[in-house]
């Protein structure tokens, strides 16, 4: 009996630590995915552009949109997740929101504000140890899972941001020097 229950403590354990894999920004207290990047080459213009084709493509909504320079936008990840006390899945989806700022030659993004709302109940912000519904709805299998498929879709969105960006930088046909 001691032996299934520390196995089941240490699992608890694992799978806890397992989704705090999410950066927290220590000043707000919010977990916030944010980089300033190299774009030698681009203008602001030409950045904003980029960003704005690639949100259209991904999905996103436009909430503030400041031409040449800035945009803000609202996504979302589709999430299915084990429901307590049942083989069944439940489906939800995480809430966001991206910031895309362009200089000349960087751009910056930030993904922050993530929510969880979905059936059974909304479980709220994914910095929250456990879901605001409590574990009788979204066990912390559950919660864990949340998080951790939000990471993985968040940093797939990076990537094909940044490749999206790399690609244009490095078109050949935009080198002048030759």
């Amino acid at each position: 009996m001691q032996k299934i229950l520390f196995t089941t403590s240490l699992l608890f354990f694992f799978l806890s630590s397992n989704a705090q894999k999410l950066p927290v920004n220590p000043k707000s207290g919010k977990i916030t995915f944010m980089e300033t990047l190299d774009a030698k080459g681009l203008t602001s213009q030409e950045l904003y552009d980029i960003a704005k084709k690639w949100g259209e493509t991904n999905n996103l909504t436009i909430n503030e949109d400041q031409a040449g320079s800035k945009i803000v936008y609202k996504g979302a990840c589709n999430i299915e997740y084990p429901t307590a006390r049942t083989a069944e899945k439940s489906k939800g989806d995480v809430t966001y929101k991206f910031q895309f700022g362009a200089k000349e030659g960087k751009y910056r993004y930030i993904f922050t504000d993530f929510t969880h709302t979905g059936k059974p109940e909304d479980a709220g912000a994914l910095e929250d140890t456990e879901p605001d519904c409590g574990l009788n709805k979204i066990t912390i299998r559950g919660w864990t899972l949340i998080k951790k498929t939000t990471r993985l879709e968040i940093l797939k969105l990076i990537e094909s941001l940044t490749k999206k960006i790399k690609a244009e930088q490095n078109d050949p046909s935009k080198n002048e020097d030759w």
